[in-house]
């Protein structure tokens, strides 16, 4: 499965979203979702797609691919369009990002878990 990179998603944003950000600030930010995502979704899986995460800085290689696929890829945009927004006080606009991200997360969130079973879920076949 194709996984978007850093560098990828740093290029596909700021062609999406004209802002006056850091990469050092959308690097923290991609941190912080891929951190919730390995919390929240990944690390309590039989066979995860990664077993830890320590996160992204600065001196991370913009080569080091994201963990959610790139099918998927609208939840890191719409993450940072909510970053921006937030940012800029534009509280209407972050609001309509934030319902883009939530919804996004929610369609990564199902396929993951149809497609990985959590640990501790009894199998059986019928």
């Amino acid at each position: 499965m194709k996984k978007i990179t850093i560098d990828e998603m740093i290029t596909y944003i700021d062609e999406q979203c004209a802002n006056q950000f850091s990469r050092e600030n959308k690097i923290g930010w991609l941190s912080e979702l891929d951190e919730q995502i390995y919390d929240e979704i990944i690390k309590d899986r039989v066979n995860p797609i990664v077993t830890s995460f320590s996160g992204y800085s600065e001196e991370t290689s913009g080569a080091t691919e994201l963990l959610v696929p790139a099918m998927f890829k609208d939840v890191y945009r719409y993450w940072l369009e909510s970053k921006y927004n937030y940012s800029n006080r534009e509280i209407g606009a972050y609001n309509n990002a934030m319902q883009m991200f939530s919804y996004n997360y929610e369609r990564y969130f199902a396929w993951y878990n149809r497609n990985h079973i959590s640990v501790g879920t009894a199998q059986f076949n019928i």
